[in-house]
């Protein structure tokens, strides 16, 4: 789905994490068509709703009791809402285990079993989809196409995303899957508890403070991709008190822009964070002395990402992933602010 546009089927979607989406089909059990996947305790009084997107309008004439998600971050927003989905992408390939689930949603979703849907930007399953009976599709970050989202409304109203495909911000997610659940005001609430959880962040982490820092990604052994300033990993890193290196791309045809070798000393910056698609990938730049040049790597301020799940988190940041990532990702951050972290 999105690291460069790079995210799925097994190694293939963890590419798309830099240029697209992947899943692979997966049935798990779920329940009968007329089972209520959402609590008695959420209003109707919000509905009928009509939400905008750019790809199409959602209509929902009432309180959705079955849930389909499809794409990034809208299962992550529906069970932080205490909503589990009857349906939902599969991200084998993105979790560190085989079970398609990613760990924060593995929390949220306790004995049930969610069919994992077989979505990727190419490849809609409209009779997988269709054959779980859904009062509402959530695709609020992804990269359905005006076409693909005409035909998943006829099956349910489907929810899209506001602005630029794959690039939904974490707040607009919980924002729109709120609203369209009937649950705005559970949803405000997690927006407030997650800026508070990144201001304390920052807080605890003056170190941040006055370092350049870039995001990238290692997809090829013959080029490195530097991720747009308006990516939502750089801005989460800016949030915590970084400050966007000059080097980093304001504009091009993905959210990545491609590097060659030769130009990687011109990526500056005290902190250097990266993902990468292969161990064999990562080895094959990290050997190259164009690589060892740039000055974070220098500077001993570069962080490698290889989990997963880690490489998942910090590329999709949600109100589910943001917690259980930040436990993981601001020691190593911090290392790398002081020019500490290991070469």
């Amino acid at each position: 789905m999105r690291m460069i546009r790079t995210l799925s089927v097994p190694t293939a979607c963890i590419a798309a994490l830099a240029l697209a989406g992947c899943g692979s089909s997966s049935s798990s059990g779920s329940s009968s068509p007329r089972t209520s996947s959402i609590g008695t305790t959420s209003p109707s009084a919000a509905f009928p709703v009509t939400i905008d997107s750019s790809v199409g309008t959602a209509t929902i004439t009432k309180q959705p009791q079955r849930v389909v998600a499809i794409g990034w971050g809208s299962q992550d927003a529906a069970l932080a809402l205490g909503v589990k989905p009857v349906g939902m992408q599969d991200m084998t390939g993105n979790t560190g285990n085989n079970t398609g689930i990613l760990p924060w949603d593995k929390a949220k979703l306790g004995t049930s079993k969610p069919e994992l849907i077989n979505y990727v930007s190419d490849k809609v399953p409209y009779e997988q989809i269709a054959a779980l009976h859904p009062d509402v599709i959530l695709a609020v970050d992804s990269g359905l196409t005006k076409t693909e989202w005409s035909q998943l409304n006829h099956i349910a109203p489907t929810v899209g995303y506001p602005g630029v495909a794959w690039q939904t911000s974490w707040q607009d997610q919980i924002g729109i899957v709120g609203k369209a659940l009937g649950r705005t005001s559970e949803a405000a609430a997690l927006e407030k508890s997650t800026n508070a959880l990144i201001s304390k962040a920052r807080a605890d982490h003056p170190e941040f403070r006055g370092k350049t820092v870039a995001f990238g990604s290692g997809t090829a052994t013959d080029s490195f991709n530097l991720y747009l300033a308006s990516d939502s990993r750089v801005q989460l890193l800016k949030e915590l008190g970084f400050t966007i290196s000059s080097s980093m791309p304001k504009s091009g045809t993905s959210f990545a822009v491609p590097l060659s070798l030769e130009r990687l000393d011109t990526i500056d910056s005290d902190v250097l964070v990266s993902w990468y698609l292969s161990s064999g990938v990562q080895k094959s730049l990290e050997g190259s002395p164009l690589f060892k040049r740039m000055p974070a790597v220098r500077r001993h301020g570069y962080v490698p990402i290889t989990d997963p799940a880690m490489v998942f988190a910090t590329s999709s940041v949600t109100v589910l992933s943001l917690p259980w990532m930040l436990d993981r990702y601001l020691p190593l951050l911090s290392k790398a602010a002081d020019g500490k972290a290991s070469s």
